[in-house]
């Protein structure tokens, strides 16, 4: 009991003292909810696997948390493993073609570059999400080919995919949204007809709530 004691002091101080270096480590473990909404609570800002920032985990850097690589699902760890080496030992990525450049020779492919898209790793780039999953394919054909082929490659200009929809990508690689929550567009209106937010529910209490279904089970008795 007194072991427990102390550990939970101990964390209760790092998470008041150091909480970006608290929650970094935390969510490696285990990224539930609840801890992301204490994050935002706390008015800690966190972005998604950017190409230039992001880590195998998650990581804290001036005053950011970065979800890390490893947080993609359906990414190659071997991928991963050769961005942050090339990232490390040549610099920053400048642009898409650096990029693409550079990987060239790596186990990255058309799947990999799509779930950095829905992850919003590749938005550095200045192209839409639609823009990049729609041309994933020729970006790998023509880094498969070399450089010159690459610095002719255009990229199509698309419209970007509708907002549920980026969030919906989100969620589905990262288990997450990380740029928006699908009823934000419905926010003033929930403050409007007093909805109760579910952090202030409290015991006994009849309340309005939105909500959004994620899915539907049926069972038999």
């Amino acid at each position: 009991a007194v072991a427990y004691s102390k550990l939970a002091f101990e964390m209760a101080y790092l998470k008041i003292y150091f909480p970006l270096e608290f929650f970094s480590v935390l969510l490696n473990y285990d990224s539930k909810n609840a801890y992301l909404q204490d994050i935002k609570n706390k008015g800690i800002k966190l972005l998604g696997p950017d190409i230039n920032h992001a880590e195998r985990g998650f990581i804290s850097d001036k005053g950011i948390i970065y979800v890390g690589f490893g947080k993609i699902k359906g990414l190659n760890r071997k991928v991963i493993d050769e961005i942050v080496e090339e990232r490390n030992s040549h610099g920053l990525f400048s642009g898409l073609t650096d990029f693409l450049q550079r990987m060239a020779g790596s186990d990255i492919g058309e799947s990999d570059i799509i779930q950095l898209t829905y992850a919003g790793s590749l938005d550095h780039f200045g192209y839409n999400r639609q823009e990049l999953k729609t041309n994933a394919a020729s970006l790998i054909t023509a880094m498969e080919f070399g450089g010159s082929l690459l610095s002719e490659t255009k990229i199509s200009a698309i419209g970007e995919m509708s907002l549920l929809d980026r969030l919906a990508h989100e969620k589905e690689v990262l288990g997450f949204t990380i740029s928006g929550h699908p009823i934000d567009s419905l926010r003033k209106e929930i403050v409007k007809k007093g909805y109760t937010q579910i952090n202030d529910l409290k015991a006994d209490q009849i309340v309005k709530m939105a909500v959004m279904i994620d899915s539907i089970r049926t069972t038999r008795d």
